[in-house]
């Protein structure tokens, strides 16, 4: 991903590292989730899974598309951000809609709340991710792009 967006070191330094903060935030949520019954992981009660799903989300749903949702933003402004943070949500909600209702990897609790908390903690992420990237490496503009 960081030769298809052509980010530079500290761009992807700083979206490695915003995965790593995804990855901390998707613990907090899991555990919460767990707490409240919103939804669990009922196949996956072993520390290595857990730390193996929250690797996952650091690589795919962190780094991977935080430097999408780099690029998205600097090539088309506040569009740009509106449709990374709509298309993260919505593909995360997705894959765990799919989860639940084609495997046992992941149960939702009862009633509207876990998807609606689901949603809420994907946004969290997707900013989690954005934010530490600001941090380390400036806003989507500031930077130029590597050579191809």
């Amino acid at each position: 991903m960081v030769w298809m967006a052509r980010a530079g070191g500290r761009r992807a330094t700083g979206a490695l590292a915003g995965g790593v903060v995804a990855a901390l935030f998707n613990i907090v949520w899991d555990g919460l989730a767990r707490q409240q019954d919103w939804w669990t992981y009922p196949d996956t009660n072993d520390v290595l899974a857990t730390l193996a799903l929250a690797l996952s989300v650091a690589f795919v749903f962190g780094g991977a598309a935080g430097l999408a949702g780099w690029r998205m933003m600097r090539a088309m402004g506040w569009t740009g951000v509106a449709t990374f943070f709509a298309g993260f949500v919505g593909l995360g909600v997705l894959r765990d809609h799919l989860l639940a209702a084609n495997t046992t990897l992941l149960v939702f609790g009862p009633g509207p709340m876990p998807q609606l908390m689901g949603a809420l903690g994907y946004l969290s992420l997707a900013l989690a991710v954005q934010v530490t990237m600001l941090v380390m490496a400036g806003p989507p503009r500031r930077d130029s792009l590597r050579a191809s």
